[in-house]
């Protein structure tokens, strides 16, 4: 059966934003020029809108989207996602789901919300729409979470965003089902920095990388000149707690002093990574395999 809303990255020749929302398209294009993602596949961002016409839904989002403002967005934002929420997923997307799960074929995936209009120029979002993590491969938990992420293009901190940017309120959001990966060790990459264009900045703390994108925790810092990759600053931040994988759940734990007063990734693996032939970085360390993410 060809599939209408479920793509695998590495079959994606093509990215496009509105298809595959801003995480998505971002992940095909390093799929598409060699980088070792781990893998997945979207349900692209018409699943959503499939799903509330079939629910009968489209109208009342829209009735509702437009009555959104600043001094009603909180209770708006609540009756659009329990709405979305009391809908039932059909049979089509979740045979397809089912399907791609089973090619899959691993036991934990993260489920990551992909809008329409994350992560352009205009816009960010970072962090501010919700990812599910280490949920269960099998479909019933999977197209929940999917289900949650939908909603959730309608948390309170997306929506005040929309507004302050000018967004229209309702957009297309794909979802991102991708393996899930047992980080020892994770950081993210600025490729520009914020406040100086002649440098990247690294962010690295250890687990699994949610407490560094949600700012739970203060990260080390690595400022790096962009033309020489030697990196030419560095704070160690106060790495005290982070999560992990344990079995079926993530738990928050505490580092040792010891361990948290050093740094998460050293200076050798930074500059050796970076002085690969790539164009763009993201680490991860993990406990078994090979990947890079």
């Amino acid at each position: 059966m060809k599939s209408m809303f479920v793509k695998f990255l590495e079959e994606i020749e093509e990215p496009k934003l509105l298809e595959l929302g801003g995480k998505g398209y971002s992940l095909a294009v390093l799929v598409s020029k060699g980088f070792n993602v781990p893998r997945g596949f979207v349900i692209l961002s018409e699943a959503f809108f499939d799903y509330l016409r079939q629910n009968n839904m489209m109208e009342m989002m829209r009735k509702l989207s437009l009555e959104i403002n600043e001094n009603n967005f909180r209770e708006k934002s609540r009756e659009i996602r329990n709405l979305i929420l009391s809908g039932k997923i059909q049979e089509n997307i979740e045979l397809e789901v089912r399907e791609a799960l089973d090619k899959l074929n691993t036991r934990h995936v993260s489920v990551r919300s992909s809008a329409v209009s994350e992560d352009s120029l205009r816009a960010s979002f970072a962090g501010l729409h919700d990812t599910f993590l280490n949920v269960k491969a099998e479909a019933s938990s999977v197209l929940e979470s999917v289900k949650r992420c939908w909603a959730y293009l309608f948390n309170d901190r997306g929506v005040i965003y929309r507004i302050k940017k000018k967004i229209p309120r309702l957009k297309g959001m794909a979802v991102i089902v991708q393996e899930m990966i047992p980080a020892e060790v994770s950081g993210v990459v600025f490729t520009v920095h914020p406040m100086d264009k002649k440098s990247l900045l690294i962010e690295a703390s250890y687990g699994i990388g949610d407490m560094v994108v949600g700012g739970r925790v203060e990260p080390d810092d690595y400022v790096v000149d962009r033309k020489t990759l030697k990196i030419v600053e560095r704070k160690i931040g106060r790495k005290n707690i982070m999560t992990a994988i344990e079995g079926e759940k993530i738990k928050t734990v505490n580092v040792k002093r010891e361990l948290a007063e050093r740094q998460a990734f050293s200076d050798e693996e930074i500059e050796n990574y970076l002085n690969q032939p790539r164009e763009k970085f993201i680490i991860f360390r993990i406990k078994k395999g090979d990947k890079d993410v």
